[in-house]
């Protein structure tokens, strides 16, 4: 059995790594159903005081969790499935399950694009097996990057629950601080459009051959093996 240390997204991760939300902590029956689409469940709720709601995803996908997990830690190739994601790199950590990446997001008219650098830490749950990504934004590691507004504050998390050996419950939610004055409808296209068009492209790439067979991901990045030898799957 996998010691449930902390443990990347994301990951993902780390689809929410761009919402533009405010950071609070909500009843777990705030939530209500946005919209339901081609599997994919979108909530928002409210948040006192604030103008934007904050959000969640959920959907299930036909791929053991060693399949996702594996790809959700193929953080180079994030930019090829995260909407609008520009560049995703490890900065350091010797352990993907502990470790630094660079996030750059493309800009829509006329916000500027923005970058992060996230701290990503991976832990699972020895009695269920999920496992658990949080994200949160970290200064003083990468000086910022001309062209980008970097992003004052962000957190995100992502849980993947296997459902059985064949099937993976993928979860997402989070807050960041955008770091300026954003239009209320380029707001509104991250609460909504953005999580959802990722979800989708997600579900997509994890069908390449590459996730299928875990040799050639292994090969290519010897790290996420060390990963996956860490965790237990169904």
């Amino acid at each position: 059995m996998w010691n449930p240390r902390p443990l990347s997204a994301t990951l993902l991760a780390v689809l929410l790594t761009f919402a533009l939300l405010p950071s609070q902590a909500l009843a777990q029956e705030d939530w209500k159903l946005h919209k339901d689409t081609e599997g994919i469940q979108l909530y928002t709720r409210e948040v006192p005081g604030q103008v934007l709601k904050n959000f969640r995803g959920v959907m299930q996908i036909d791929a053991p969790l060693r399949q996702v997990a594996a790809m959700l830690a193929d953080v180079p190739a994030m930019p090829e499935w995260f909407f609008m994601l520009k560049e995703s790199r490890f900065i350091k950590g010797e352990h993907v399950d502990d470790s630094y990446v660079y996030l750059a997001m493309k800009g829509i008219w006329p916000v500027s694009p923005r970058d992060v650098i996230v701290h990503v830490k991976v832990r699972q749950d020895p009695v269920t097996l999920t496992i658990h990504a949080d994200v949160e934004s970290e200064e003083g590691i990468l000086p910022r990057q001309e062209g980008f507004v970097r992003l004052p504050s962000m957190r995100a998390k992502w849980r993947l629950t296997p459902v059985n050996p064949q099937h993976t419950e993928v979860e997402i939610s989070g807050s960041a601080d955008p770091g300026g004055m954003i239009p209320l409808a380029i707001a509104n296209f991250a609460v909504t459009v953005l999580p959802e068009q990722t979800l989708k492209k997600m579900r997509v790439h994890l069908a390449r051959p590459e996730y299928k067979d875990l040799k050639i991901i292994y090969a290519k990045n010897p790290k996420l093996r060390e990963l996956a030898e860490r965790m237990t799957f169904p």
